[in-house]
């Protein structure tokens, strides 16, 4: 495999050992997937920059050794959603030992040249990436939005090689990288009335848990689907399978310009998606019978400014419930714009917060004895529900009723 000369100095362990442990794993990664070489990428987010996934204080000393030997990336990556707000910690009740060590580990990511946006959606921030773009993201969400809806080229790479990738410019050319591997496979013919974004969130919930793996094809889905709609769906997706990829027939750009490749050639199978799926599949994303709430989370992934505003429209003059907290998450960018527009100040007017730089997966909410959640979020219902958290899942407008009214009516459900 032909390496540049810096890379052959990270190999030699000219910048440390860590960078040398880093570029061995790469190339192990390439040998094992039979890569024919490393291919120069764009754009990187990663992954793990929380408290809760990073490894603590343990993964943010590495960090900060890396730091120390003189690393600085080549790509400039972004960084995922952290563990804590990071103006409006204290707010929610994070400890401050917590809180300090997660600001060193942003302060380490900021020393190795990496933009500190701490969002899940990072295209929200300023990552946007062209046709045919090669790029590497460690959380899954922008891996197979960036796929789909630009038809940038990335798998879902773990932390190591994103790293690694940020530091040399390149990463392992195999998989989503490659032309064979783009193909559609599986066509879901939607006869389903799909409507609110929370629908595209049980659509994703259902079929990813189908297809797995496979690249799933849309046909019949709305070419008017809104960006936060189509995040919502590529999130739910690859939370119940790990589906990398889709196309949607009209849409999306690679069906597009060869509706024929990459979205009849390779198909092999075809599901149908009916109403009575869709009401199946929401009756099965509720956990709990439990009507008590204690939060309402919304922005898994994270918020549009329109879905900000949204919400504001929504609660309108109404006041949530003292005994239900509401967390609303977006990038630190889109608060910025929602505050210049008065719909932060609106939601707060009415009891809930908006976040920035977190969310409720990454927060400590066990910590802070949260245990009945509500959320419009496929995604999140899976992993929420996956850290022992008792899950009712709905709408958005159902989410924030719940919350003005303090508990989640039966029929809600």
């Amino acid at each position: 495999m032909m390496l540049t000369d810096y890379e052959k100095a990270l190999l030699s362990g000219d910048y440390g050992q860590e960078a040398k442990q880093l570029m061995e794993i790469m190339l192990k990664v390439a040998e094992i997937n039979k890569a024919d070489g490393l291919v120069d990428v764009r754009h990187i987010m990663i992954g793990n920059t929380a408290m809760l996934s990073i490894g603590g204080k343990t993964g943010i000393s590495f960090l900060e050794r890396l730091a120390d030997a003189g690393i600085r990336f080549r790509v400039p990556p972004y960084t995922n959603v952290v563990s804590i707000d990071i103006e409006q910690w204290q707010k929610i009740g994070i400890p401050k030992e917590y809180a300090e060590a997660q600001l060193r580990g942003i302060a380490a990511w900021a020393r190795l040249g990496a933009i500190p946006n701490c969002s899940c959606m990072p295209f929200i921030c300023g990552d946007i990436p062209k046709l045919g773009d090669h790029v590497a993201y460690a959380d899954s969400a922008p891996v197979i939005f960036s796929n789909s809806y630009f038809g940038a080229r990335g798998n879902r790479e773990s932390d190591l090689i994103c790293l690694a990738g940020a530091i040399c410019g390149r990463v392992p050319n195999f998989g989503y990288h490659l032309d064979e591997n783009r193909l559609g496979q599986v066509l879901v013919d939607i006869k389903a009335e799909i409507r609110d974004e929370s629908d595209y969130d049980v659509l994703g919930y259902y079929v990813g848990k189908i297809v797995k793996d496979k690249v799933p094809v849309f046909k019949n889905l709305d070419e008017n689907i809104s960006t936060q709609a189509f995040i919502q769906l590529g999130a739910a997706l690859a939370a119940t399978g790990s589906v990398a990829l889709f196309h949607c027939l009209g849409i999306t750009p690679e069906v597009r310009l060869n509706p024929y490749l990459y979205g009849e050639k390779n198909v092999t199978e075809k599901i149908e998606v009916t109403d009575e799926d869709m009401r199946d599949t929401y009756r099965k994303m509720d956990t709990t019978t439990e009507s008590k709430i204690d939060l309402v989370f919304i922005g898994c992934p994270h918020c549009t400014v329109e879905k900000v505003k949204h919400m504001a429209d929504v609660l309108g003059d109404r006041k949530i419930s003292k005994d239900v907290a509401v967390w609303i998450a977006a990038p630190s960018v889109v608060r910025e714009l929602a505050l210049r527009s008065g719909d932060v100040q609106r939601l707060e007017r009415a009891g809930a917060m908006v976040l920035a730089d977190t969310c409720a997966i990454t927060t400590p909410t066990d910590m802070l004895g949260y245990r009945n959640l509500a959320t419009d979020s496929g995604k999140g219902q899976v992993y929420l529900s996956g850290l022992g958290l008792n899950i009712r899942f709905g709408t958005t407008e159902q989410c924030l009723e719940a919350a003005v009214r303090g508990y989640w009516e039966v029929k809600d459900a």
